[in-house]
């Protein structure tokens, strides 16, 4: 173990001894270099400058470490040229891709601008319809529907706030966006209402007694009023109207309602009497045949029965009554020609 030792420490002593005498060689060769490096640096040149003429010839020395920090010099001021002048030319290029960028800007904000006029337009149109659509609805147009308010901030510079600085900035534009979104949002609630009243009408009309109650047609050969009676021959009110047709034609329900009355009825025969809505109450009189039956919920149109003679009556024909009420009222006003 003892021999190992003493092998390494004589191998690591061999190593530093090399090492040192590597090093001493490097410092020679250096020092060599240096020294002559100085005096070839030190040397100088001569430089003659001789007229044509007879006058003295001019001439100076200079040493080469002069030469050398001259065209050092030199060098560092072309590459400087070379350098500012890339700059330039990239920055140059630069400047006229963001003068490209400006110039379709400005086209961008001039079609901006003619959208923005187009659809000032189209509102002032649409909100035109709208008062044309509510006046023929017979709604009120003594004030304005379009009407905004509510509190406030002034803004007094509107460019500053979104950067824009010159007079023609789109200020205008951006104040007439601004008013078509108010004329927007409150078209929106006047559409809304009117939504609402079509569909409060929608409600009204389905429980109105307005259908034509023969399906397939009918012609009216006794209507509401002061009659003379095809019987005795006096004058007598008659409280509805009378539609002749085919013998056998379906009866329909001219509203919604719920059956409450289905039966034989003294002269109008087979009859069915039904309640609405609002106060509105039908009778269809002289039934052949009846299928619907008291307590029972019909819809509007649907079968209640059909064409007869049942009751008082000369001739196939249908009785119609229509009571707001208790009071009989014109069916005429509200039957259509719809068959």
């Amino acid at each position: 173990m003892g021999w190992r030792v003493s092998e390494y420490k004589k191998l690591e002593k061999r190593f530093f001894e090399k090492l040192q005498n590597h090093l001493l060689f490097l410092k020679r060769i250096l020092a060599y270099s240096y020294k002559r490096f100085v005096q070839k640096g030190r040397e100088k040149l001569t430089i003659m400058l001789i007229p044509h003429s007879e006058k003295k010839i001019f001439n100076f020395q200079i040493s080469l470490f002069t030469i050398s920090f001259f065209v050092v010099l030199l060098s560092v001021l072309v590459a400087t040229f070379f350098i500012t002048t890339s700059r330039y030319t990239l920055i140059r290029k630069e400047m006229e891709d963001l003068k490209n960028s400006q110039h379709g800007n400005v086209t961008a904000l001039n079609l901006f601008q003619n959208e923005i006029s187009d659809l000032d337009n189209e509102v002032l149109e649409y909100r035109n319809n709208i008062k044309d659509i509510i006046q023929l609805l017979g709604a009120s147009q003594s004030e304005n529907i379009f009407g905004i308010g509510g509190p406030e901030t002034e803004i007094k510079n509107l460019s500053e706030i979104i950067g824009l600085t010159s007079e023609g900035d789109y200020e205008s534009e951006l104040q007439t966006i601004k008013r078509i979104n108010a004329d927007i949002a409150a078209s929106k609630r006047v559409l809304m209402n009117f939504k609402k009243f079509l569909e409060a009408r929608e409600e009204i009309i389905s429980n109105i007694p307005n259908n034509w109650p023969i399906i397939g047609g009918g012609f009216v050969t006794s209507p509401f009023g002061m009659r003379r009676s095809p019987f005795t021959g006096k004058w007598a009110m008659h409280q509805g109207v009378d539609v002749s047709w085919w013998p056998g034609a379906p009866i329909r329900a001219t509203a919604d309602g719920v059956v409450v009355f289905s039966g034989m009825k003294g002269g109008y025969g087979r009859t069915v009497q039904v309640q609405h809505e609002y106060g509105f109450q039908t009778l269809y009189g002289h039934l052949s045949r009846i299928v619907a039956y008291e307590g029972k919920r019909v819809a509007k149109g649907e079968i209640i029965g059909f064409l007869g003679r049942t009751g008082r009556a000369t001739g196939f024909h249908l009785h119609y009554e229509v009571r707001i009420g208790t009071t009989a009222v014109d069916p005429m006003i509200f039957m259509t020609t719809e068959f």
